[in-house]
């Protein structure tokens, strides 16, 4: 998810929200005013009917690190269904009891606070997002590390690690100023998420250094992922002001050891980078884990 569908995702959750007390409105008029109860109440299934249903059925596998927040909302949301038609069967009946007034309420209170849970889970997942690129930042790639590798293991790929570096960064603020520096910055994050594929994330990693977590078969497309990526910044000049400019990178490519911290990862793919970086720049060097250093083409 990137910084655009959080905030559609907050958007569209708090619609479902207010559809769902658009509902309780409609309960409590019916029980006080009485008529006939609507199928998104009485139904059996009335949990697959109602407005808010839709919105489920929309995130149910939309990010696997969220399906636990989802499930929760789901299986709040059928049990409060249930106390809503088991509470109108009642007042139809005239029979409503103190246990089922409170069953209701009850479930009720835990589907809005699996609602409340799921949207401070985007709020913080949302604020470890670059403002300025829309970008995950360092803390959002310590937290998707472990994730992203487990996820290799099981589907017998291998982890790599692109970090970047924007070459001569430094005279870009010198010549055009600091605003000039934020404007490249945002285009180098927008032409790398138009290259990135479906198995490429990338995150801000820092001032102007960018890291990207490759999920490939192997050392071939590993190299040929961290090649194509930075000649693909070289191919897209960035806008400054009335001006265009060549912007490079020079980037440091390693393969992520099953055992080793992503610490250890950045500290080796950092070395390749600066071999790079003091051998022409414009480059992707790969370094393996005995330390023996490979300039890509």
């Amino acid at each position: 998810m990137n910084i655009a569908d959080l905030d559609l995702a907050l958007i569209e959750l708090s619609a479902a929200q207010k559809a769902h007390f658009a509902w309780l409105s409609k309960l409590l008029e019916l029980s006080l005013l009485g008529g006939e109860p609507d199928a998104d109440i009485i139904h059996p299934r009335a949990h697959h009917l109602c407005h808010f249903s839709r919105w489920l059925r929309n995130h149910q596998n939309q990010h696997a690190q969220h399906s636990g927040y989802i499930n929760d909302i789901e299986t709040a949301h059928k049990t409060m269904h249930d106390n809503a038609r088991e509470l109108m069967y009642a007042i139809s009946l005239r029979s409503v009891n103190a246990p089922v007034l409170r069953h209701f309420y009850q479930s009720q209170q835990a589907f809005i606070g699996c609602i409340d849970k799921y949207r401070e889970c985007l709020l913080l997942f949302r604020n470890m997002h670059d403002t300025l690129t829309g970008l995950p930042l360092r803390h959002l790639l310590y937290q998707d590390f472990d994730f992203i590798r487990a996820r290799c293991e099981r589907s017998q790929q291998a982890l790599w690690l692109l970090i970047m570096d924007i070459d001569r960064f430094k005279s870009i603020n010198d010549t055009w100023g600091h605003n000039a520096g934020d404007d490249v910055l945002r285009s180098v994050a927008a032409t790398l998420k138009k290259c990135a594929r479906k198995n490429e994330r990338i995150y801000r990693f820092g001032g102007e250094e960018f890291i990207m977590l490759l999920e490939v078969a192997g050392e071939n497309e590993a190299q040929q992922a961290g090649s194509r990526i930075c000649h693909y910044l070289a191919r897209h000049p960035a806008g400054i002001k009335e001006d265009i400019i060549t912007v490079t990178v020079t980037g440091g490519l390693t393969r992520v050891g099953g055992n080793e911290t992503l610490h250890q990862a950045i500290g080796r793919a950092d070395k390749a980078m600066y071999f790079g970086k003091n051998n022409g720049r414009n480059q992707c060097v790969m370094i393996h884990q005995n330390g023996d250093i490979q300039q890509l083409k």
